[in-house]
C-alpha cells in the first residue's frame, strides 16, 4: 500500500480546445508582430493569453499547450511593444526623418480631403 502511494501522480492536465487555440493564436500572434502591424498581433495576443488562462478551468496546472500559448502570446505583446517604440523613436528623434513624416502627413491629407494637414489644424484652431 506505502508503494502505491508513493507512486500516485495526479494525472496531467488533459488538452481541450481552449488549449490549443491559445497555442494557435499566440504562435500566428509571434509571426504578425514582425510584420510591424499593431492592432492584429495586439488582438491575437490578448487572445492567447486569456484563452490559456481560461483553459485552466479548475485544475491545479495547465496543460502545455496552453502554457506555451501564454508565453508566445505575452512574448508577441513584448515584441510588438518593442517594435512601436522603436519605430517612433527612430521617426522622431531625428530632425529630417520628423519632417518627411509631416510632409508624408500633409500629402495623405491633401489626397483625402484637398486639404493639406496643417490647413485643417489651422481652420479648426490646432497646433501641431
Amino acid at each position: 500500500m506505502e508503494n502505491q502511494a508513493q507512486n500516485y501522480r495526479p494525472a496531467p492536465a488533459r488538452p481541450n480546445g481552449f488549449a490549443m487555440a491559445s497555442l494557435i493564436l499566440g504562435v500566428i500572434a509571434l509571426l504578425i508582430s514582425f510584420t510591424m502591424t499593431l492592432l492584429p498581433a495586439v488582438f491575437c495576443a490578448a487572445m492567447a493569453i486569456i484563452l490559456g488562462l481560461l483553459s485552466r478551468g479548475e485544475q491545479k496546472n495547465m496543460h502545455s499547450n496552453a502554457l506555451l500559448g501564454v508565453i508566445t502570446g505575452g512574448s508577441a505583446l513584448a515584441i510588438n511593444f518593442a517594435l512601436a517604440v522603436l519605430s517612433f523613436y527612430m521617426v522622431f528623434s531625428d530632425p529630417d526623418m520628423t519632417a518627411q513624416y509631416w510632409n508624408m502627413m500633409n500629402e495623405t491629407y491633401k489626397q483625402m480631403t484637398g486639404m493639406t494637414l496643417e490647413e485643417i489644424m489651422e481652420n479648426y484652431g490646432g497646433d501641431l
